[in-house]
């Protein structure tokens, strides 16, 4: 999304990466694998299909082959042996039935059956010698006759019946379903399997766990967030990866007369004039926005009777291909996420207008940056963090699942279903402390706005890529960049989890966490925060491509002592993650220490305080949940990206299971 906020967006198009993207093209024919067999023969019974289906191996997506590439830090998205256990460590995934989900439709006819599996097959590679599970690209360029438009390709996507977000795993009774090649579908007396498999592994995992004592207590605090946000999250089974990445999209051209004035300024921006008509069929209301590739405006479609969003890209031809890489972005969204369950925004049309390629989405309300800002940078209370969180992941975990990083999230970049909010009378310690942590003055803050809902979406794709193709060597706002970018030592979705800590943080302490714009003394501030030294070799490998960065460590690779006296200042407010948090939220936190030992340090520091009022009387629940929040917090923020946490495991994280008591509850 196109944002008006006052920091650079530092992107860059030009220049040739260090990063190889080559893919993994070797594909196995399922006829050289056993259990597989193939004869052609149209008299066959529908019993032997029906053997044949029940014998087909889950079907296995298409790689990147990691081991040769220079992603020396990327951390498979999938292996195989994660596969199996997430089918039920997972507490945000519904075990479904689905109605009724059949293989998507690769032919015309109906009893194309033998060509059908032929074409899966040539999707399959094979994953012996890595276990990565990715979306496969299409090797096949695509024909501009063959370019369908975006309309058109809505009917070939496959209808896939919506869920029932209230309930966590459903028990299919007297109905016989075919078995699939799904890792998230089970029925009949698996279902009670399953169910018992989850709660076992789940006690079972190296996780932190929760004290008994006090799990009946904080489920209790936790049940009035759950109206708020539904986390659920359905892993899309294999089968539905199998089919090729969406080639270009093409836009219909809508003609216009040739006497119109000039609608195009010096820099290619269309000249927007609000309550003028637009490609025949909008009215323009407002600008919303501008940015590198264009303008949002705000109009007002004649034919369905509605607002909606349209994103004016540029009229030059850089923009302009830039523009179908979002395309092929949104229109993937679109088809595995019809229902638009998992916050993205969603694509209606695109078209192009005098030069100009324009995407029609949904009118959203406005970012979480936008309303920190009308709320006087007051962060955000602990339960409406957590609910905007849990959207958050799971929009991540959605878009690495078809191989797709995002490269640019941040406050802007988030928008609002509904900014309806209330004042109230801040009450808790841990709103006021950080308000006054940012201001630095003595006067408590009396009111803040409080969000009435807090459902997001995710906008802003003209960033994004496949992670399977070319990745330049610079992405991100500097405010929200992953150390292993700033070293040009190759990334991919561990970039993602990177940012969504930064947010998640902004939200809490209602600024940027990392508030910089050179290299030195941003690696400087990731330390500071982390708690822990930079990667030997990821210096070891700046170093040896001859980066700028590598001249600012010396022979050991360790980082060289800043001398800019701004730089020296704006570190020194630092500090590691929990302690940082701690301080902004008037409170201790020490991740080093047990939560038994963090409840003794919190209680040891009431009992000395003797100006607190009854109100801020010492609450284990609080120090709970802000325990578990600082863990996730420093899970995402690992220096290292083999290290720090996958989407998927950020939402089996603990602090999903707890809940607060604070303002955002109405």
């Amino acid at each position: 999304m196109i944002s008006n906020r006052k920091r650079p967006r530092v992107l860059s198009t030009d220049g040739h990466s260090s990063v190889s993207n080559d893919t993994a093209t070797n594909s196995t024919n399922l006829s050289d694998t056993p259990p597989f067999s193939h004869h052609h023969h149209h008299h066959h019974s529908q019993q032997s299909q029906q053997q044949q289906q029940q014998q087909m191996p889950i079907l296995s997506d298409t790689s990147t082959d990691s081991s040769n590439s220079s992603f020396p830090f990327y951390k498979p998205l999938l292996k195989s042996s994660k596969i199996e256990s997430s089918m039920f460590t997972n507490p945000f995934l519904s075990i479904h039935d689905r109605n009724g989900i059949q293989l998507p439709e690769y032919g015309d006819d109906d009893d194309n059956e033998e060509d059908e599996e032929d074409e899966i097959s040539d999707n399959v590679l094979d994953n012996d010698d890595d276990d990565n599970y990715a979306i496969e690209d299409d090797d096949e360029e695509v024909d501009e006759d063959e370019i369908v438009d975006i309309e058109d390709d809505d009917d070939d996507i496959e209808e896939i019946d919506g869920f029932d977000n209230d309930d966590d795993i459903i028990f299919i009774e007297q109905r016989q379903l075919p078995k699939r090649n799904s890792d998230s579908l089970l029925y009949d007396t698996q279902a009670l399997e399953a169910y018992n498999k989850f709660r076992s592994n789940k006690n079972n995992n190296n996780k932190k766990k929760l004290p008994p004592a006090r799990i009946k207590k904080q489920r209790t605090n936790s049940l009035p967030q759950l109206p708020q946000a539904k986390c659920i999250y359905n892993k899309l089974p294999n089968y539905i990866l199998q089919g090729p990445k969406l080639g270009n999209i093409r836009t219909n051209v809508i003609p216009h007369q040739l006497n119109l004035p000039p609608c195009v300024d010096e820099s290619g921006h269309y000249i927007v004039k609000p309550n003028t008509l637009f490609a025949n069929r909008f009215i323009i209301i407002k600008l919303l926005g501008q940015g590198t590739f264009g303008k949002v405006v705000q109009c007002f479609d004649k034919v369905k009777n509605e607002h909606v969003a349209i994103k004016i890209i540029r009229n030059i031809q850089k923009y302009r291909d830039a523009a179908k890489i979002e395309l092929r972005v949104l229109s993937t969204l679109k088809k595995f996420d019809p229902d638009n369950t998992n916050h993205c925004i969603h694509l209606r049309e695109c078209f192009d207008y005098r030069g100009h390629i324009c995407i029609v989405t949904d009118l959203l309300k406005i970012s979480l940056y936008d309303f920190l800002e009308n709320n006087k940078y007051i962060g955000f209370p602990g339960s409406q963090i957590q609910s905007i969180a849990k959207q958050l992941i799971r929009t991540v975990c959605f878009l690495h699942d078809l191989g797709i990083i995002h490269t640019d999230l941040k406050p802007e970049n988030v928008l609002l279903k509904d900014d309806s909010y209330h004042k109230l009378k801040i009450t808790s310690s841990t709103m006021t402390s950080a308000y006054l942590a940012l201001k630095n003055d003595k006067r408590p803050v009396k009111f803040s706005k409080i969000l009435s809902l807090t459902d997001i979406y995710v906008i802003d794709f003209g960033s994004s890529i496949f992670d399977s193709e070319y990745h330049s060597s610079v992405v991100s706002t500097r405010h929200y960049r992953a150390p292993e970018i700033i070293f040009n030592c190759g990334w991919s979705f561990a970039i993602d989890l990177w940012s969504v800590g930064c947010i998640l943080v902004e939200l809490i302490i209602g600024e940027p966490l990392f508030k910089t714009h050179h290299d030195q003394e941003h690696l400087h501030m990731i330390q500071k925060i982390s708690g822990e030294t930079i990667d030997r070799k990821m210096v070891l490998m700046c170093k040896k491509q001859g980066h700028k960065v590598g001249e600012y460590f010396d022979d050991n690779c360790r980082l060289i002592e800043l001398e800019e006296p701004k730089f020296i200042q704006s570190v020194a407010q630092l500090d590691r993650i929990d302690k940082f948090i701690s301080k902004r939220l008037g409170i201790n936190l020490d991740l080093n220490l047990s939560l038994e030992e963090n409840y003794d340090l919190n209680r040891d520091n009431q009992e000395e305080d003797d100006d607190k009022d009854e109100e801020d009387d010492f609450d284990e629940n609080k120090i709970l949940f802000y325990y578990y929040f600082v863990d996730l917090l420093q899970s995402l923020l690992k220096i290292n990206p083999q290290e720090r946490i996958t989407a998927e495991e950020a939402m089996n994280h603990p602090w999903f299971d707890l809940g607060t008591i604070d303002e955002g509850i109405v």
